[in-house]
């Protein structure tokens, strides 16, 4: 059965719906990536702190250390704290505004640009902070930008942090000296220039990625949304399960030998209804009588194969097999009886009595037919010794008979059940043993 989903945005189509959520849980996903990433940074860092301090003192940036590690903390507790209350704000809003998603990617980069600044300060010459391993930061935001499943954000990321890069390398070269001539590549502009065109092309290969994923998810949502499409129009024609098998299978039921119970279900005295009603009253009582039906069979593991117009013919077993075919049967039939009896006392049908036969053995499951048509059908002689024991309920004024064969399996019998006997049914040759439960 299809899953409802309630949205916010009553307009959003079935793909967008379904789109959002998957868009949400990649937003999370990429905030507990990255809070892993700080997370684990920032334990490394801790772990090297006493020979990163002693290198920066030595050469004069003692500050160096402290930003850095300020940065790394406050990241791995911002990460932290969005990957936390994202599941939180799921429950009021199906969807991260792509204004926050804009607003968080430039808050993140322009955040690592200034710690790098700031690290800057602190250097004799300030080039070194754009050469450090902080810079290679730019590129784990780009990569994982990938994950927001849009181009223009990715393409921004990586926009941005080229640059702010460029312009960071610049402000340094043009307010740094140069002390020897080893300094002279490290005082050069077009290496800078180079590496935020690299970023400007990571953002932009980041997009594409981002477009390809998304491609992919929206191919596989409509995909799913066409196979429940089919299940639930072709379902209205055969049973969902048997639709969903079908398509499983492509098309194929193999015949196959399996163990059923059989329910025939007749309408009492519907032919003289259905001669003094009009058409539309009929369908009516049609609708309400077999929805009850219907959704009792489905409580119960069963499929209903046919509707006979005043009864239906209703199998537990195959095509979804079931331990104890019988037991299944049975309660469905005695909650249906009980549903029936609910309804008529309420007058939401007309006084309506039923008669149920139920036997169970072996038949043979399967489609048969034609290339160009064919039919999930249930054959073998439990089908019709099924029926003609509905039929005897007329003669023994009851609601529910049922074979020896479903006695012998069943986990509780009804207080109320009677022994019938040994009776011929008709067209057949030997005897078969009945029980009335209702």
């Amino acid at each position: 059965m299809k899953k409802s989903l309630t949205f916010n945005n009553p307009v959003l189509t079935y793909f967008d719906a379904q789109f959002e959520q998957e868009n949400v849980r990649r937003e999370r996903q990429r905030a507990g990536v990255l809070f892993l990433f700080f997370f684990s940074s920032l334990v490394g860092y801790g772990l090297f702190a006493k020979t990163v301090y002693q290198l920066n003192y030595l050469n004069g940036h003692e500050n160096v250390p402290q930003i850095v590690f300020i940065y790394l903390a406050f990241m791995t507790f911002y990460e932290l704290t969005f990957w936390l209350t994202m599941k939180y704000l799921l429950k009021v809003m199906n969807q991260v505004p792509i204004l926050a998603k804009f607003g968080n990617a430039t808050l993140e980069i322009s955040l690592l640009t200034l710690v790098t600044y700031m690290a800057g300060q602190e250097y004799n010459h300030p080039i070194l902070a754009v050469l450090s391993p902080l810079i290679y930061i730019y590129f784990i935001f780009i990569i994982l930008s990938t994950l927001r499943l849009s181009f223009a954000i990715s393409l921004w990321t990586g926009v941005l942090a080229g640059v702010e890069y460029f312009i960071l390398s610049y402000h340094f070269i043009e307010t740094g000296t140069i002390v020897s001539e080893h300094d002279i590549y490290t005082k050069q502009l077009f290496p800078y220039l180079l590496k935020g065109l690299f970023l400007f092309f990571g953002g932009l290969a980041a997009g594409y990625v981002a477009i390809q994923i998304r491609k992919s998810i929206q191919l596989s949502i409509e995909r799913m949304e066409t196979q429940e499409h089919i299940v639930e129009m072709f379902g209205q024609q055969v049973s969902p399960e048997v639709a969903q098998l079908m398509l499983e299978q492509n098309g194929i039921l193999k015949a196959k030998h399996e163990k059923v119970s059989i329910m025939f279900l007749d309408i009492r005295n519907f032919t003289v209804y259905a001669d003094t009603h009009s058409a539309e009253d009929v369908m009516t009582y049609q609708n309400a009588f077999f929805e009850v039906v219907a959704n009792t069979v489905n409580e119960y593991n069963g499929i209903v194969n046919q509707f006979l117009g005043d009864g239906c013919m209703v199998t537990f077993g195959a095509p979804i097999h079931l331990e104890n075919p019988s037991d299944n049967a049975v309660k469905a039939a005695l909650s249906i009886i009980e549903k029936i009896q609910g309804m008529n006392e309420a007058a939401l049908i007309p006084q309506t009595g039923i008669g149920i036969g139920i036997h169970t053995g072996d038949a043979v499951v399967g489609n048969i037919g034609t290339d160009a048509r064919q039919q999930y059908n249930i054959t073998g002689n439990v089908v019709i010794q099924a029926s003609r024991i509905e039929q005897l309920n007329k003669k023994y004024q009851s609601q529910l008979l049922i074979s020896q064969e479903v006695m012998d399996e069943i986990t509780a019998i009804p207080i109320d059940t009677v022994q019938v006997g040994s009776v011929k049914l008709k067209g057949m040759a030997n005897e078969m043993f009945l029980w009335k439960l209702a």
